[in-house]
């Protein structure tokens, strides 16, 4: 949504700093995030620079309860949906981000792109997605 809102509707929580707000609001180890890394992506005008210091950011406060792991290309304002290898943010450095903040839980698809005319597009896609996110784990343990 534009910042100015839509209709006289605001998303609060739809930025960075909405979150951030929201977190403050009563702190409590009980409080925290889906983690969209997608959603918040969406709202940076350089997420594939930008989303590192969000990622740290709540995740050094341990407020990530578990990850959206989904990409896009663009940015705010002018953003697709893609699929995790093809997007604006380096799924690579992400992962090495959410492992130097110490995060140990789920990374996850939030959706799959659609693909016209292809039948059962959401399952493959999905499978693509799981398996992307599996292989880089995967690496990513070999590498270290």
């Amino acid at each position: 949504m534009p910042p100015e809102g839509y209709r006289g509707v605001d998303r609060v929580l739809g930025t960075v700093d909405g979150l951030k707000k929201f977190l403050s609001i009563q702190e409590s180890p009980y409080h925290g995030l889906n983690f969209c890394q997608g959603t918040l992506a969406e709202n940076l005008r350089d997420p594939g620079k930008e989303i590192f210091d969000v990622i740290r950011w709540f995740g050094t406060r341990s407020k990530i309860f578990n990850v959206h792991f989904r990409n896009i290309r663009g940015h705010r304002d002018d953003f697709m949906e893609v699929f995790p290898d093809e997007g604006s943010v380096d799924f690579v450095e992400a992962l090495k981000v959410y492992r130097e903040i110490g995060y140990a839980g789920l990374l996850m698809p939030d959706h799959a792109p659609q693909v016209p005319g292809v039948a059962d597009a959401q399952r493959q896609n999905f499978a693509f997605a799981f398996g992307y996110i599996r292989g880089l784990i995967q690496s990513e343990r070999h590498a270290s």
